[in-house]
Parts: C-alpha cells; structure tokens; sequence
C-alpha cells in the first residue's frame, strides 16, 4: 500500500518515513505543499499524511484540493492542537486529525483504520480489505469476483478452523441442498489457481481449512 507523506521537517519526516517502511508500507515524500501536489498527480496513493503548516502551499489547501478530486483518505498531522484548529481540519475534509507529538502506535492505529486494515500489515502475506472488497497477497493486488471474494473473506474470518462444505455453502451461498456442496470445491479450485494451495488446506472426510503462513 502506497503512501504520500508530506512534511517540511526533515527529521520528522525521515521518522515517519521509517516507522512507516518497517510496517511494510511504500512511501513517497514531500517536503512541500506543492511538491506533494505534483506527486499526488503523477501516482495512484492509497493514502496521503499531511503537515499542516508547510512553505508554498499549506497542508490545509493542499488538500481540499485533493479532495475536489478523489475521495482519497488523508490524515492530517500538525502542531496546532486546538479544538478549533482539529474542527477546522475535519471541516476542510480531511479523515483524521493528529496532533504532534504522537507515540508510533497511534500513527499506526491510525493509518491501518483509515486504510481498512487495522489490525493487519502490509507485510503479512495475506491482507483483506472489507471496505474496498480488495486482497493483496505477497503485495499484489489479486482481482476476484464477488463470489470469490465473499469465499475468501469467510475462509480469512475463520482462520485455523476446519470448516465443512455444508456450512461453507450455507454462510457463503445461503443454501443448504447437499446436492450443491461441490460448487464449493468449484470455487476452492479457482482461490487455490490464484493464491496458490498454501492457504486452503483439505481435511479428508471433513471439509477445509484456511491458514496463512507465516513466510
């Protein structure tokens, strides 16, 4: 997942940078409105973290004017920690507002929330995004049909328990006939063709499992 982290400071931004880096996120600086500007326009960003205060052109201006243009998520990090400056920001647009300074975990917290994924990392192998409907798997984004989606998203909810083909069809399908029970091998087929077999193992006699692995 690809961020746009804009900040003048460059220490704070180095930092941000690498807190961000080691959680497995792509990140792109800017040192300035105007700078963060002319990358937003060049590159697709699943995020963008903004300074408020910055040369050229403010954080604030910078992105109203991102938000004219996409319903982009944008977290604003600033120094003005008044009630009216955080109302002011969250008027402007923008999705989240934090104040400096702040503890890694809550910027983290933060991002992961406003990305989707909170409680997950871009470095895991697997990562599922409900809001989006979207899967990356080993960082790359793998394209599904509704159906294959909601298999996947039920297999991913009930990770490690061995899960049987009636109630698959049932949680997934909404039908209970044992006469449809193979469409969910059908499907199994298709995820294991796409994410390979590591993730959905057969339990003979019993139905199947979904486990990540670790590496």
């Amino acid at each position: 997942m690809k961020i746009l982290l804009c900040e003048d400071q460059d220490q704070m931004r180095q930092l941000i940078s690498r807190i961000l880096l080691h959680q497995g996120y792509q990140v792109v600086e800017a040192r300035d409105g105007e700078e963060a500007l002319d990358y937003f326009y060049q590159t697709k960003f699943d995020l963008v973290i903004m300074d408020w205060m910055m040369p050229k052109i403010s954080g604030l201006t910078a992105a109203k004017q991102m938000k004219q243009e996409t319903t982009i998520k944008i977290l604003m990090l600033t120094a003005k920690n008044l009630p009216n400056d955080e109302v002011e920001a969250l008027v402007s647009g923008v999705d989240d507002y934090l104040a400096k300074p702040f503890h890694a975990e809550v910027l983290l917290a933060r991002v992961a929330k406003l990305l989707g994924i909170l409680g997950q990392t871009p470095n895991q192998k697997l990562v599922v995004v409900p809001d989006k409907q979207q899967v990356l798997f080993k960082d790359q984004e793998i394209k599904l049909s509704k159906k294959e989606y909601e298999l996947l998203y039920y297999f991913y909810q009930n990770q490690a328990l061995v899960l049987s083909r009636e109630q698959i069809l049932l949680a997934v399908w909404g039908m209970d006939n044992e006469n449809d029970v193979r469409t969910v091998d059908s499907f199994v087929r298709i995820l294991r063709y796409k994410f390979g077999k590591e993730l959905i193992q057969t339990v003979y006699g019993r139905g199947y499992r979904f486990e990540i692995p670790e590496k």
